[in-house]
């Protein structure tokens, strides 16, 4: 089989000079430290030691910085972080950053917060602010995110935010659906297909927003003992998977294959023990596997091959995946393993980077 590139579709980073400008990370946190193009290298660079798999480059999605709605003063955190990704695009650094010239070919693709709730007048005011702001890197800019996991109910629904979808859809950038099974309830994919419908209501196929939603939606994969079969007591995968299929009803749906380690059980320490063909963490990869095993098979066979995609999380996915040195290489790990049993080559192929890169048009 002739080497498959990688397009991890969804990486965050920040500088430590930035921290305190994230609005979830203050001082404890496990991720309270910096994430860079170096470090994010040095986590997947086991990669080109055990595989013939090539990274690509990656897909920058916005890190929730402190924001607001409000124009100007609540932009700010967003604009700074414009500052920063055009930085690593350009190959300019600050010391300490973590990046140089040779990363910049890295970044194929930049997703930005935006404020969809105000409505399609601000996002384009935002909008013509922000391509100031980036300059020459707005070629890479893609689309938008507003995280939605958090946020109250009839959020997604009010004619602010389906005004910014349809202007989104209307400019050609896509939108990063963050909602949270889990944490926030299934609600939010109920009203996630309800804004989906509403957001492509009257438009033409080619205006209708391209929507890729984050982490299979974040279900409670805690459970080693779903069944496929509509089993009662499965109810939690049942419901998931309902609603899952009504969101790949819709045309121009995409689901990424991200994201798990956080629904789980957090791996044990014999997960940082080792090179990654040790039968310590073999073991532990094997076992993580088997356990998601169900939530995967779904997932494709809802979406289908040619709608999800690759996306490692990081640095989110060493939380509970083991630690810094290897959470991304046990999630690709994981992963490679599943798409190999359930995928042609060609299908490999476009999840690996195909797909992500029909997403988000990202140039070849």
């Amino acid at each position: 089989m002739p080497a498959l590139d990688i397009i991890d579709s969804h990486v965050h980073l920040y500088p430590r000079s930035e921290i305190q400008s994230l609005a979830w990370c203050s001082k404890g946190h496990p991720l309270h430290d910096q994430y860079s193009v170096e470090e994010y290298l040095e986590a997947s660079n086991e990669l080109t030691t055990i595989s013939d798999q090539r990274l690509r480059g990656f897909v920058f999605i916005e890190t929730d910085r402190e924001s607001a709605l409000e124009a100007e003063a609540g932009w700010e955190g967003p604009f700074r972080e414009i500052d920063w990704i055009k930085r690593i695009a350009d190959g300019t650094s600050r010391p300490g950053e973590g990046h140089g010239p040779q990363h910049a070919h890295l970044c194929l693709g930049i997703v930005l917060w935006a404020p969809l709730p105000s409505g399609s007048e601000v996002m384009s005011r935002y909008v013509d602010r922000a391509k100031d702001r980036a300059g020459s890197t707005w070629q890479l800019v893609k689309g938008f995110r507003y995280l939605v996991q958090d946020k109250p109910a009839g959020t997604m629904l009010s004619n602010g935010f389906i005004d910014a979808l349809k202007w989104m859809g209307c400019n050609g950038y896509a939108f990063d659906l963050g909602v949270d099974a889990r944490s926030g309830g299934l609600w939010q994919l109920s009203e996630a297909v309800e804004m989906m419908a509403k957001a492509h209501s009257g438009a033409s196929d080619e205006n209708r927003v391209v929507v890729v939603i984050n982490h299979l939606c974040k279900p409670d994969m805690r459970s080693r003992d779903v069944n496929v079969n509509d089993n009662p007591a499965d109810h939690i995968f049942r419901d998931w998977r309902h609603e899952l299929a009504r969101l790949a009803s819709f045309s121009r749906v995409y689901m990424k294959v991200s994201g798990g380690f956080s629904e789980m059980d957090a791996l044990p320490p014999g997960a940082r023990q080792g090179p990654w063909d040790s039968s310590v963490r073999q073991e532990l990869i094997g076992d993580v596997r088997r356990w998601a095993e169900n939530w995967l098979k779904e997932t494709l066979t809802i979406f289908g091959p040619r709608r999800v995609i690759f996306g490692s999380d990081w640095p989110v996915c060493n939380v509970g995946g083991g630690g810094n040195e290897v959470g991304w290489m046990n999630w690709w790990s994981v992963i490679e393993g599943f798409v190999q049993d359930n995928m042609s080559q060609d299908d490999q192929a476009s999840f690996w980077s195909g797909n992500a890169a029909k997403a988000y048009g990202l140039s070849s």
